[in-house]
């Protein structure tokens, strides 16, 4: 590997240092800081990354040896994770681009099926060609979500009607039931419901449930799909099919997303994105209702954390790490205080540690709870990003 006798002033990938005095220069250069020195509690609490004795060469290698072969192992998971979504997003367009020509051969395949004019064996194949065109349809409907939910890390939450969210899901699931001989109704609040949330998401959520309901609902069956306003703070919504019912014992396991179909399963993770939960009720030979409780505005699951630096470029390199995990603010030393805005963190440039202004900061998180970090590198930023996005729900 390349390396050099360090200059005092150019960054680098590793810095290695015996005995320093004081480690903030270099913590402020270095991606990963290896001390040589004792004892290491102190050097690791200065901001070391790794501590190795003195007079243990072969340790210092072996431990830089293993830093190294690390980073070429994550290079090398970052670059099949590209390849894995590009197969992903490949997919995920044909599958997008299928349904258009699949609806219009279904569409043709029924009228068929309901010409008089053509034999009773011809209008059976044109209906077996509309149920397999239904088939293929939500084939392409499952490599979507799969796609969707990958690529979707946290719910993008904005004002919708209830009322509508439940008419339109219906109307797109009419033709499914329809082909089941299935009827389908909706029964929106009987009051206009507006509520905060990922119009999409739950769309998917309520796709899910009713075409378990259909399927699960023999011909001449019913499918009620309702929604309204549940207390204060909660709405719900319902859908309730008119199938065998399922048992006491498979109730909890279906429910809880533990069957062997996704549609649940989509359904449960969905609404506890949301904030809310979902449960049914069913017993043999009475049908099911699966039922989803919703607050009127979804908790914030991400993390808060306040950025304190003078130094642009820092702030912009820490926020561009943590913010696919954090929602991020910065201050200046100078104008830092919490004030009334939520925060869970607060981050400070190792290389701005004192000031009244800081040391005020510093009371007012110790109050308030808050943990004040001193962070030693953007690796480390990495590694904490990785760390939150790992803990929000």
């Amino acid at each position: 590997m390349p390396a050099a006798i360090d200059d005092g002033v150019s960054r680098a990938e590793m810095i290695v240092v015996a005995d320093p005095e004081d480690l903030a220069p270099y913590r402020a250069r270095a991606a990963h800081l290896f001390v040589i020195g004792a004892p290491g509690a102190k050097y690791f609490a200065e901001g070391a990354d790794d501590v190795a004795v003195p007079g243990e060469p072969e340790i210092l290698f072996r431990r830089i040896r293993m830093y190294i072969e690390r980073i070429d192992l994550q290079s090398r998971v970052e670059r099949l994770n590209e390849r894995v979504a590009a197969l992903e997003a490949g997919l995920a367009d044909a599958a997008h681009d299928v349904r258009s020509p699949l609806q219009a051969v279904i569409g043709n395949a029924e009228l068929l099926a309901r010409d008089n004019s053509l034999t009773p064996a011809q209008r059976e194949c044109a209906a077996a060609a509309a149920r397999q065109g239904l088939r293929a349809i939500q084939l392409a409907e499952r490599v979507l979500e799969s796609a969707r939910r990958r690529s979707r890390t946290t719910i993008d939450v904005h004002a919708l009607q209830l009322g509508a969210l439940v008419d339109s899901a219906v109307e797109q699931a009419k033709l499914n039931a329809r082909s089941h001989g299935v009827t389908l109704t909706a029964v929106p609040p009987s009051r206009p419901l507006e509520i905060r949330a990922d119009g999409e998401l739950l769309g998917r959520l309520l796709d899910n449930l009713i075409a378990n309901a259909i399927r699960a609902s023999p011909r001449g069956g019913h499918v009620e799909v309702s929604a309204w306003r549940a207390s204060p703070k909660l709405v719900r919504l319902a859908v309730k099919d008119t199938g065998e019912g399922i048992s006491a014992a498979e109730l909890p396991k279906l429910a809880a997303g533990l069957g062997p179909g996704r549609g649940l399963r989509i359904a449960r993770e969905i609404a506890e994105k949301h904030g809310g939960d979902l449960w049914a009720e069913s017993s043999v030979g009475n049908g099911s209702r699966f039922f989803i409780e919703l607050p009127l505005q979804p908790p914030s699951s991400r993390p808060r954390v306040l950025l304190v630096s003078d130094d642009a470029r820092w702030l912009r390199e820490i926020a561009r790490t943590l913010k696919s995990a954090c929602d991020v603010r910065s201050t200046t030393p100078s104008a830092a205080k919490l004030g009334n805005k939520r925060t869970d963190l607060v981050l400070v440039d190792p290389g701005k540690k004192t000031g009244k202004k800081l040391d005020a900061l510093r009371t007012e998180a110790k109050d308030a709870q808050v943990p004040l970090i001193e962070l030693p590198s953007e690796m480390a930023a990495a590694r904490l990003a990785r760390t939150l996005a790992h803990l929000a729900p």
